[in-house]
């Protein structure tokens, strides 16, 4: 049996060689890493998490004064060539009707007191990047599943063929020895046919699987990042079968782990700040401001006699919208009902989160059952068709019988090994539902 396999996969490889593709062998851990790096989802995610990250530096700029400069060239016809300011200009001054001068300001403003809106911006900032973040982890998990997927596709699909390869030499071998039987009459013309027919049916089986094969093989060099040329070979894959889960533990790190929670978590905490923020929206806002003006009357712009003004103003400025004391009444029973809202939402998705654990749990063990079960079917069917060869040889059955014999063994190792990659699909699937996978 082992020589028959070794002969296979050195079929299937001066097969790769001969195409003149680039044979490359990948473990599971290497595949997930690859998908990893190459994934332009995470990709994205991370510029998601830089984006977050600018807009947390956006809030914590708001502290910082604001500070605004402006300068101007003025050409003004005078009207009124007369003016007196009373108790400070004792005869009237005379003004040019043509009046060109320069004006520059310089203000200077900084929040004192603003209802912690600065503040609250900030938390939510920080908020959202932590959400950006999560939002990666949780691709990356997803990245991870479809690897894992993909991989063991591929790897059943190369196990099919394996197998189907070996029921191929099988019927072959049959054949031969039924043509010999043929030629000496202890054998009729339909028996072979029979035989020719199987073996038909078995070069159709190996043409659909190289098909899929080759589509796999492509799907998982475009998952990985690897050139389309690259022929994937795989090294004998450990099985996920025979692993133990205590459910109690399951839904414990499920609790810990879910995107889902986490994310609501944070959704709370948001909104807990946006009520917060209405409530004191209702406070007086609180400023100290400060400028320099610069007025030049004489049309130059550096003047040369002191006939300059740069009055400079410092300030303490407060401001008040009562309008909110009558008006965001609403505003916060919206935001305590969204609030709760989220409460529950948090409820129902861990409801449906147990759900979930527990679906992939009886799956997990349906699968361990039905191996048991099918390693039992291909003993019974290897010594089933034991039985029958000798029966046959001693002409005690039919061709019939004897193909029907062989193919019931080559359908029972067929649904093990289905049942094999079904069960680590199934194993993945548990640990996908407590939201860690771990190879």
């Amino acid at each position: 049996m082992e020589k028959k396999l070794a002969g296979v996969l050195c079929f299937l490889l001066f097969t790769v060689l001969a195409a003149g593709a680039q044979p490359r062998t990948l473990t599971l851990d290497e595949a997930v890493q690859l998908g990893l790096q190459n994934s332009k989802q995470l990709k994205l995610s991370q510029q998601k998490i830089e984006e977050s990250q600018t807009r947390l530096a956006q809030a914590k700029d708001a502290y910082l004064p604001n500070a605004t400069v402006s300068f101007q060239y003025l050409h003004a016809l005078m009207l009124s060539r007369l003016i007196q300011i009373p108790g400070v200009t004792k005869d009237p001054i005379k003004l040019p009707f043509d009046f060109p001068a320069y004006l520059g300001t310089l203000s200077v403003s900084e929040p004192i007191w603003n209802g912690n809106k600065l503040r609250y911006a900030k938390q939510s900032a920080d908020i959202m990047v932590q959400l950006s973040k999560i939002d990666a982890d949780k691709d990356k998990e997803d990245v991870t599943y479809l690897v894992i997927a993909a991989y063991l596709n591929y790897d059943e699909i190369l196990e099919n063929q394996l197998i189907v390869a070996q029921n191929m030499q099988d019927v072959e071998s049959k054949l031969e020895q039924i043509t010999k039987y043929e030629s000496q009459g202890l054998a009729t013309q339909n028996d072979v046919l029979r035989f020719q027919l199987q073996k038909s049916q078995q070069q159709l089986t190996e043409v659909e699987l190289e098909n899929n094969r080759k589509v796999a093989n492509y799907d998982l060099n475009i998952l990985l990042g690897l050139p389309d040329s690259t022929e994937i070979i795989l090294p004998a894959l450990d099985y996920k079968v025979n692993e133990s889960f205590a459910l109690g533990d399951l839904m414990t790190q499920a609790e810990s782990n879910r995107r889902e929670l986490q994310d609501l978590s944070y959704q709370t905490r948001i909104s807990d700040i946006n009520v917060k923020k209405l409530h004191d929206s209702r406070l007086p806002t609180f400023s100290a401001t400060g400028g320099m003006y610069y007025i030049n009357p004489t049309g130059e712009v550096i003047p040369t006699h002191n006939n300059l003004i740069a009055p400079i103003t410092l300030g303490v400025g407060a401001s008040w919208d009562i309008g909110t004391l009558y008006k965001n009444k609403n505003k916060e029973r919206e935001a305590e009902v969204q609030r709760r809202e989220l409460n529950t939402q948090r409820d129902q998705a861990l409801d449906d989160i147990h759900e979930d654990v527990h679906k992939q749990f009886v799956a997990y063990q349906t699968a361990q059952a039905k191996i048991k079960l099918l390693q039992v079917a291909v003993d019974q069917a290897k010594e089933n068709e034991r039985i029958t060869e000798s029966k046959y040889q001693n002409n005690l059955v039919t061709t019939t019988d004897r193909i029907d014999a062989q193919a019931q063994l080559y359908q029972a190792r067929i649904n093990l090994q289905l049942a094999q990659s079904e069960a680590t699909i199934d194993y993945y699937n548990v640990l996908r539902s407590t939201g860690k996978i771990h190879l």
